[in-house]
């Protein structure tokens, strides 16, 4: 459980870090402290607060402008961490399908798997089809936009497609070579530790489903977690958990031990110090008094 616990910071340490590279291909630069601090306090405000993931972002944006880093560079730059994090989960998710083959499974899980899996090609297939083609991702934002503009009147159509082009422009031109590969390996070591913990509390359980059905567990979990019904999937990542695991052979008991377990370490250990970061950013800001100025745009992003 120790163990458990400190493959959870190694985890949150590796988001910062892939956070802190994204925007280093942006041109901006960020000191890992305070990188970890954001990523902390974020975690706090999107795990306990309604629509937690557009609060974090404000206060992503709001932190960084303080260190005259533009807002527009910020925002780019959660969109691009985002999109790296999402390519290492289907990673993770092929690499635990492929890790259960020729194992005796139900004809349900091959099902949902299978399902699954469609999925996950589909998404990687349109994400890399969007960044080779700005275009597509304008149109597609222009078209998202608009459907969404049905309950919220207020967002702009045009600006959206604007936006999705510009990051799609930057997540071919910034996200290539070297930072590509830095990026994705820090995104893949965030999910592995953050894996690893999950595996460690079924160890100290006294169980060992093994990296296939994790792995695919895991992932599944991530993708379920994304939509926004509760904060930080709440409920949501521990029925699924649990759900996979057990078809995949677990008791049901010990499945429930362990995957409680690990949403304390994963969940509820964070909240404290991310509480703590959260105080200091704002009593570094108060201290500071008003924002500096950033630039009007970021520079332009490294060719490699």
């Amino acid at each position: 459980m120790v163990a458990a616990v400190l493959a959870q910071a190694i985890s949150l340490g590796c988001y910062a870090l892939l956070y802190r590279r994204v925007l280093a291909s942006l041109g901006a630069r960020l000191p890992f402290r305070l990188a970890v601090r954001v990523t902390l306090a974020s975690f706090l405000v999107s795990h306990v607060t309604p629509f937690g993931s557009a609060t974090g972002t404000l206060l992503n944006v709001s932190t960084l402008e303080a260190e005259g880093i533009a807002a527009a560079t910020t925002g780019e730059a959660i969109g691009l961490t985002s999109l790296v994090s999402t390519l290492a989960l289907i990673a993770l998710f092929g690499a635990g399908f492929a890790a259960t083959a020729g194992r005796h499974l139900s004809s349900g899980y091959l099902t949902i798997a299978g399902v699954a899996l469609a999925l996950a090609v589909l998404v990687l297939a349109l994400a890399l089809l969007v960044g080779a083609h700005p275009g597509i991702a304008e149109s597609a934002g222009r078209k998202a936009a608009r459907l969404a503009r049905r309950i919220r009147p207020s967002i702009d159509p045009e600006k959206t497609a604007q936006a999705s082009r510009r990051l799609a422009t930057l997540a071919r031109s910034a996200l290539t070579g070297r930072a590509f590969a830095a990026a994705f390996g820090f995104a893949s070591a965030d999910l592995l530790f953050d894996l690893a913990s999950l595996d460690l509390m079924f160890l100290a359980v006294r169980y060992q489903p093994g990296f296939g059905p994790l792995a695919i567990a895991y992932a599944v979990a991530n993708i379920a977690s994304a939509l926004p019904i509760t904060p930080g999937g709440l409920g949501v990542v521990e029925v699924t958990l649990v759900a996979v695991t057990v078809g995949f052979g677990a008791p049901r008991s010990t499945a429930v031990l362990a995957v409680v377990g690990y949403r304390i370490v994963n969940y509820w250990l964070p909240l404290l110090p991310g509480t703590i970061a959260y105080l200091r950013l704002r009593l570094s800001r108060v201290k500071a008094g008003p924002a500096k100025t950033g630039p009007a745009s970021p520079p332009a992003p490294p060719a490699g």
